[in-house]
C-alpha cells in the first residue's frame, strides 16, 4: 500500500498535468502579482476589472462564470473591491441580487494598471516564448467545451 502511494505521489509530481498547471499559474501569477503590487492591485482583482470594463454591470455570479472560479471568491473580490473604492455593488429592493459596477475610481485604477500589466506581460512571454499564448488559447478552448 505504501509503495502505491509513494508511486502515484511520483506521478503526480512529475507527470500530472492538473499539478504542473497548477504551479505554473502560481508562478506566473506571482510576476504579475509583483508588477501589480504598487498599484495596490492583484492579478484577480485586475481581471475583474476588466470584465466589468467590457460587460458591466454584471452580477457577481456572472463575473464568477465569465473567469471560471468560485463565486465564493469573487463575492469576496468585490466586496474588497468595493471597499477600495473601484467597485459599486448594488442590492436589489429584496436584498436577493447584487450587480457589480465598474466605478470612476476603478475605471482610472485599471487605466494605470496598463503599464504594469504590459511589463509583466512582455517578461512572461520572453521566458515562455511568444507562441506560447497561442497555445495557451488552445488549451483553453478544448477544456471550455
Amino acid at each position: 500500500m505504501q509503495q502505491k502511494a509513494r508511486n502515484l505521489a511520483l506521478d503526480m509530481r512529475e507527470g500530472c498535468l492538473g499539478v504542473r498547471i497548477g504551479r505554473l499559474h502560481r508562478l506566473v501569477a506571482r510576476r504579475f502579482d509583483h508588477a501589480l503590487r504598487p498599484q495596490g492591485l492583484s492579478l484577480p482583482q485586475l481581471e475583474v476589472l476588466g470584465v466589468l470594463m467590457l460587460r458591466g454591470p454584471l452580477k457577481p455570479s456572472a463575473v464568477a462564470d465569465a473567469l471560471a472560479v468560485e463565486r465564493s471568491t469573487i463575492s469576496r473580490n468585490l466586496s474588497l473591491m468595493a471597499q477600495r473604492g473601484w467597485v459599486e455593488l448594488e442590492y436589489s429592493p429584496s436584498g436577493r441580487s447584487t450587480s457589480a459596477t465598474l466605478t470612476r475610481q476603478g475605471i482610472e485604477t485599471l487605466a494605470q494598471a496598463r503599464t504594469a500589466w504590459a511589463a509583466a506581460q512582455r517578461d512572461v512571454l520572453s521566458l515562455l516564448g511568444a507562441d506560447s499564448a497561442a497555445t495557451i488559447d488552445n488549451w483553453l478552448e478544448a477544456l471550455a467545451e
